[in-house]
C-alpha cells in the first residue's frame, strides 16, 4: 500500500520518562485503552513519534527516550504512570528523519488549562503538520 500524507492541525508535546535513569518497560507512554464500556480510547492524540538521534530542532527535548506527541486540543495527552509531558518547542532547523512528521507552520501559542498540575497556565504551540501514514 502506498504511503500517504495527511495535514493535521494540533498541539505539540514531548512525553518522556519522569526519571530518565528508570525508563520503565513501556514502549509507548500513551494510555491506549479507554474505560470499560467506552467506544473510544481516552485522550486526543492525532500522532506520535519516538524521537531518534537524527531528529533535530527541539531545543527542550529531554535526555534519553522521548516522544513527540500531537494532540487535537491544548489538553496534554494522557500518559502512563512514570511518564511526564511538557509542551514542545521548535527551532528553525526542526526535522524528523524520514519526514514522518513535517512542520508546515506555527499558528501561535495557547495557554493550557489543566488545574492541579504543573502544566496549568503554561503555553503549548499550535501548529500545522504533514504526517506520513
Amino acid at each position: 500500500m502506498p504511503e500517504t500524507n495527511r495535514t493535521i492541525t494540533g498541539y505539540a508535546w514531548l512525553a518522556s520518562p519522569a526519571d530518565p535513569q528508570r525508563p520503565g518497560g513501556a514502549d509507548q507512554p500513551l494510555v491506549t485503552e479507554g474505560p470499560p464500556g467506552s467506544e473510544h480510547p481516552p485522550g486526543n492524540v492525532l500522532a506520535s513519534h519516538l524521537l531518534g538521534e537524527q531528529d533535530r530542532g527541539i531545543p527542550n527535548r529531554p535526555e534519553g527516550r522521548a516522544f513527540l506527541v500531537i494532540t487535537s486540543s491544548p489538553s496534554p495527552p494522557i500518559v502512563r504512570e512514570g511518564w511526564r509531558v511538557i509542551p514542545a518547542d521548535f527551532s528553525s532547523d526542526f526535522h524528523i528523519a524520514g519526514d514522518e512528521i513535517r512542520l508546515r507552520r506555527g499558528l501561535g501559542a495557547i495557554g493550557v488549562n489543566d488545574p492541579g498540575t504543573n502544566l496549568d497556565g503554561v503555553k503549548v504551540l499550535e501548529c500545522e503538520f504533514d504526517v506520513r501514514e
